[in-house]
């Protein structure tokens, strides 16, 4: 695996709050390391984890004799099945802990699940599930299963809209949605051979939770008569391998599933997981279409200022060619007053923007990229981002989320004398420039929605008001702007 790039340019962090006892790691420590200071370099491998995508055209010559190379391929080209499964795992925000009210009570489309529901575990306590509901039917496809309680989970939102969406591009794509996430667990017990002290608990392992549901899908519907595929897997994650990082006590560098790699930090675990859910599916259905990871960008870290989770999520986004997409940021989403939790509503319109993220890489066969800086540049006072920008123009909304100052931006000079913001502002349709009381007299980094104030409900998160203008129609009734990612972006 590749040395330690992105943990190395990240910022330390104060001990994990008693409050997130359900998503705590097992071992945790606390550390009084300060917030806002970035580690060190490493000058072995100087490489920022802000890995900028080409502002310029394909073919536009470069000063070193190059050129601007072109985009990658897609995933994949779009090829019809009567039955396209997605899984789904993460931890208590994928089994929608405080999930509540129930809303999808109906199937408006063909959309399924297992007759035994949308997950599969029972017998399920804090850290585990001890027992395999084998499923005998597809159903359609309903909120109102339960981990702890009933609850709405992602499901019909991520099915429902995506069906919405194909309609409009004349593709008809019935989904089937298994979820196999485990609350309050961190990567290692999530991904394939889960973690070392379960064995004496009789746990269902999750990651072959997921299989079996892949087993049971392709037999239920062989026995139909249907063509099947697995299409993707989405994630709900973060906030264990999170406390884990701010208590000083990471699980990285930890050995590889395949027993020779070692994984560095948790952007390297997100493109295993990937990797290993791809061959284990490719394995059971003999198909040859790719299997993409999507995830939601972590926003809602409670406990310490900052998280390293969000940057290393973008940076296995950057890396994995469109095998590990980022389908956007969750702080405008509503949540529970622990600030940790979706409500119902806030499960239902997620799904949504998976739905997005899932629509323009299945159905279109195109690379979904979130709205992010692909160029940041200073003269003198001021610095210019540049960001990809799904529908443009770009909006500052201080109407849906709450201002939390300039914007969520936040300007860090490395001479520890960082220079007030005086402005900032949108000056073309993909450009945000930031204005600093003065000119810094070494490099600093442009920061958004980074730091995490307090908890007082769903406003109060680490967030920004950078948006697009994207009007996508909801099957709910939500609205889908894309929301600017977390960053924390180099400036020379």
């Amino acid at each position: 695996m590749r040395a330690r790039r992105a943990a190395a340019l990240l910022p330390l962090f104060l001990f994990a709050s008693a409050a997130c006892q359900d998503e705590l790691a097992p071992n945790r420590a606390s550390s009084a390391s300060d917030p806002s200071a970035p580690a060190p370099v490493d000058p072995d491998n100087p490489v920022d984890p802000f890995t900028p995508a080409p502002a310029l055209p394909p073919g536009t010559a470069l000063p070193d004799g190059g050129v601007v190379p072109p985009p990658a391929e897609p995933p994949y080209v779009y090829v019809p099945y009567d039955i396209n499964h997605v899984l789904s795992t993460g931890q208590s925000n994928s089994v929608a802990n405080d999930g509540k009210p129930i809303l999808s009570t109906s199937q408006p489309y063909s959309n399924l699940m297992f007759d035994v529901g949308v997950m599969t575990a029972s017998k399920c306590g804090g850290d585990g599930c001890t027992h395999y509901d084998e499923p005998a039917a597809f159903v359609p496809l309903v909120e109102g299963d339960s981990f702890f309680y009933p609850v709405e989970t992602m499901s019909s939102g991520l099915a429902n809209q995506t069906t919405k969406m194909g309609l409009a591009l004349g593709v008809e794509h019935t989904m089937l949605v298994s979820l196999h996430g485990r609350s309050g667990n961190s990567y290692l017990c999530l991904r394939k051979g889960s973690c070392d002290w379960w064995p004496t608990k009789g746990y269902v392992q999750p990651f072959d939770d997921g299989m079996r549901q892949v087993r049971d899908a392709k037999r239920l519907a062989e026995a139909a008569g249907k063509s099947y595929v697995v299409r993707a897997v989405t994630v709900i994650h973060g906030e264990n391998d999170h406390y884990a990082y701010s208590a000083g006590k990471p699980a990285f560098p930890m050995p590889g599933t395949d027993g020779v790699s070692t994984l560095d930090d948790y952007a390297d675990a997100l493109l295993e997981w990937q990797r290993d859910y791809e061959t284990g599916v490719q394995e059971i259905t003999g198909q040859t279409v790719p299997v993409p990871l999507f995830l939601n960008q972590y926003s809602h870290w409670n406990d310490v200022p900052t998280s390293v989770i969000p940057y290393m999520q973008m940076d296995a986004h950057l890396r994995s060619s469109g095998k590990v997409t980022i389908v956007g940021p969750t702080y405008v989403l509503p949540y529970s007053n622990d600030c940790l939790h979706f409500t119902g509503p806030g499960e239902r319109w997620l799904g949504e923007y998976f739905a997005k993220a899932y629509s323009a890489t299945v159905l279109e066969g195109r690379r979904w990229e979130p709205l992010r800086p692909i160029a940041v540049t200073r003269a003198g006072a001021i610095v210019t981002a540049k960001f990809h920008v799904p529908a443009p123009p770009l909006v500052f909304d201080t109407t849906r989320v709450d201002d939390p100052g300039d914007f969520g931006f936040e300007w860090y000079d490395e001479s520890g004398a960082t220079p007030a913001i005086a402005k900032v502002e949108i000056i073309a349709t993909d450009t945000v420039q930031v204005t600093l009381a003065s000119a810094p007299t070494t490099g600093g980094r442009l920061r958004y929605a980074y730091t995490f104030e307090g908890c007082a409900g769903s406003r109060t998160l680490a967030r920004g008001n950078l948006r697009d203008s994207d009007a996508t129609p909801s099957q709910n009734g939500h609205e889908l702007f894309n929301w600017a990612v977390h960053f924390d972006a180099p400036v020379p």
